[in-house]
């Protein structure tokens, strides 16, 4: 009885003059990342592959083309006149891939979604959680996730790797791979015991203005290093040339208005937080100089979904609106 023997080659087809790899939406969203982060490094980075394997889709790429597209200089590249060629139709290319997505997603769901976002806790309560009950009024079948990251660095770290749809964040918004929305500029009052007599700022009225420096003495009350209102706190003592140290640390941000309340020291907070402690009989006033944050919206660019953006949009105009 005559057998025959068979041969199974596993893994990619051999590379022959007749193969040819064919441009595909991986490919071209490698090549506009790499272009605008002008580094294989970063870009390898922000879409969390390997580098290797980036070098190699852009190498399958520029084989296919039969052109190269990038230069490197230095520790970058940059884009060959035809990478430049190729920049433009292959945004629009993926922003169609969006849209194709968006389309079959709106039919699948029927109305129902479900949105993820990061923020620490203080621009969860404002400016966050007034736009998604507002929001979630007119869509009542979106499910909304809002996590609160252990360190402030967390939030764009976690929508750069797909985490999160949506990061809140305060100052200067990032770029790269992430766009950003301006939404509010939030005001930090200073809040005080209800019997402060034994502040350096006795007799002030509640609207008249107190300084860092006067909290300081006072003894603050506040989250750890590496928060945002730690963060925020010690912007204006280093400024003054005081010392950052608290006299009460405390991990939860929710116990720091009781705190306060208590008479353990005097705190920083929004003016939403703030003015939930006055109802319950702290002393709120301004600072001198003026404290102010700026909360951006972040999501990763070509990556969020329609109803992602939709989400920015209603809370850029709200925002807008109130302004």
């Amino acid at each position: 009885m005559r057998t025959r023997s068979v041969t199974i080659t596993l893994g990619p087809p051999v590379a022959s003059k007749h193969y040819a790899p064919r441009m595909d939406r991986r490919h071209l969203e490698y090549f506009v990342t790499v272009a605008e982060l002008g580094s294989f490094t970063r870009a390898a980075q922000a879409l969390s592959i390997a580098q290797p394997s980036l070098s190699n889709a852009i190498g399958w790429l520029e084989r296919d083309l039969d052109t190269r597209l990038f230069d490197r200089h230095g520790r970058g590249v940059r884009l060959t006149p035809a990478g430049e060629a190729l920049l433009e139709p292959a945004r629009r290319s993926l922003r169609s891939f969006e849209v194709a997505r968006g389309a079959v997603r709106a039919v699948s769901q029927a109305g129902f979604g479900r949105l993820s976002i990061i923020t620490n806790t203080l621009w969860a309560v404002e400016p966050l959680a007034r736009l998604i009950g507002e929001f979630r009024d007119l869509h009542p079948r979106v499910q909304v996730t809002v996590a609160d990251p252990v360190w402030h660095g967390d939030v764009l770290e976690t929508v750069r790797m797909g985490g999160a749809e949506l990061g809140l964040v305060d100052g200067t918004p990032p770029g790269g791979t992430l766009e950003s929305r301006w939404l509010a500029d939030l005001e930090m009052m200073a809040v005080c015991p209800p019997d402060s007599t034994s502040a350096p700022t006795v007799g002030r009225a509640d609207k008249e203005s107190i300084t860092i420096g006067d909290l300081s003495e006072r003894g603050l009350v506040c989250t750890p290093d590496g928060t945002v209102l730690r963060g925020i706190v010690a912007e204006p003592l280093l400024a003054a040339g005081l010392s950052t140290d608290v006299a009460v640390e405390t991990a939860h941000l929710a116990a720091v208005a009781p705190l306060v309340l208590a008479g353990a020291g005097a705190a920083v907070l929004p003016q939403a937080m703030a003015d939930d402690a006055a109802v319950k009989g702290a002393r709120v006033q301004p600072l001198d100089p003026p404290l102010r944050r700026s909360v951006h919206v972040i999501w990763r660019k070509r990556r969020a979904s329609d109803l992602a953006l939709g989400f920015v949009d209603f809370c850029v105009k709200a925002c807008s609106a109130e302004t």
